[in-house]
């Protein structure tokens, strides 16, 4: 019995580290921008949170289309709940906040001198919750990023690998 034992152990270590695996070489944790404080007019008062994320594209392949790597910025705005105790005077159905904070992002990549402005607007998801705005640039190499509701820093880089 105790060869038995032996052997259905030792099989199942393979399946086990099989299982596990470290992800993507290319990799690169999001940088945020320092939270900032608002008062986007009448019951639209929070804090403007800004991400800058890297995605891995991939080359073209026998059954794949090329899809190049990019920068995404994403601006988030969450209302303050006591500045506004009765939540936005434009809310949603629900009641839930729907303030159209404006933000102009400027992504410039470092190495191509590609550069793209862009002025947006958060706007309420009603289905996932969020009140954001997103904003990409397409290339890998470092992106320089800044944020106009986000001062702090002033500007934060984030380097995208190239597709693999």
């Amino acid at each position: 019995m105790r060869g038995i034992l032996k052997f259905a152990a030792v099989s199942t270590l393979p399946l086990v580290a099989f299982a596990i695996s470290a992800g993507p070489a290319g990799a690169v944790d999001p940088v945020r921008f320092e939270p900032a404080h608002i008062d986007g007019g009448p019951g639209c008062v929070g804090t403007v949170s800004a991400e800058v994320s890297a995605s891995q594209g991939q080359q073209a392949r026998e059954f794949a289309d090329f899809i190049d790597s990019m920068a995404r910025v994403t601006v988030n705005f969450t209302p303050d709940a006591t500045n506004n105790p009765f939540g936005s005077m434009s809310a949603a159905p629900g009641g839930t906040n729907n303030c159209a904070i404006s933000t102009t992002v400027t992504m410039r990549n470092l190495n191509t001198g590609a550069t793209v402005t862009d002025t947006r607007t958060t706007q309420y998801d009603g289905h996932y919750g969020w009140n954001a705005a997103f904003f990409t640039l397409d290339g890998s190499g470092p992106v320089a990023v800044q944020v106009s509701t986000n001062p702090t820093p002033s500007e934060l880089t984030i380097d995208v690998p190239a597709p693999y």
